[in-house]
């Protein structure tokens, strides 16, 4: 794509994957054990950006970031956005070209509702954009990782940074029923679930 879409071919694009994926949950994953109950498809957050398509995708089963259309084929590709490079895998979508996703959640089972779900898909889009999640990995998990050793996903990144901005509102000293919620929203017990209300 030689120049950025248009906000009407944005609208029709996210309209047409939603019901692309409205079709295969009707058709395969309704009644599959995969997916949210609470849950139902939306994109999220759709815009131009690089001369492409992006938001984020979510649906019962999963939740991913999406690039469309992609000039090149490959089995991944490594993108560079503002808080850093994230990695996409790229596959051919029937009637829509090559895409390339970035896997955010899948299952989507700590999601308790489509609210949760789509506050999160809007933080990680916004997370993309910022500059300060470059340097908000201290030094020492900078340094070259083990070969078998785990990478840290984009979505764990942000999730950080968001519990961070959390707890510099505690500092600014925010409202505290406003503070409980957020802290509430953005920590994760050690099982990666949401705390209890």
């Amino acid at each position: 794509m030689d120049e950025a879409p248009r906000p009407e071919e944005i609208t029709n694009f996210a309209a047409r994957l939603e019901e692309h994926f409205r079709d295969i949950h009707r058709r395969v994953i309704a009644d599959a054990p995969i997916r949210g109950a609470a849950l139902d498809l939306a994109c999220v957050g759709f815009c131009a950006w690089d001369y492409k398509c992006l938001g984020v995708l979510v649906t019962p089963w999963f939740m991913n970031l999406v690039l469309a259309p992609v000039s090149s084929f490959s089995a991944t590709q490594s993108v560079a956005f503002p808080c850093g490079a994230i990695e996409f895998r790229t596959s051919d979508l029937p009637g829509f070209g090559p895409m390339a996703m970035c896997s955010l959640f899948s299952p989507m089972e700590e999601f308790a509702d489509q609210s949760g779900a789509i506050a999160t898909a809007q933080a990680a889009l916004d997370a993309l954009f910022d500059p300060r999640l470059l340097d908000s990995t201290p030094a020492q998990e900078a340094a070259p990782a083990a070969p078998n050793a785990r990478r840290e996903t984009p979505a764990e990144r942000a999730e950080k940074f968001r519990l961070a901005e959390a707890e510099q509102e505690i500092r600014d000293s925010a409202p505290r029923e406003k503070l409980q919620l957020n802290r509430r929203f953005f920590s994760r017990t050690e099982d990666g679930k949401a705390p209890a209300p």
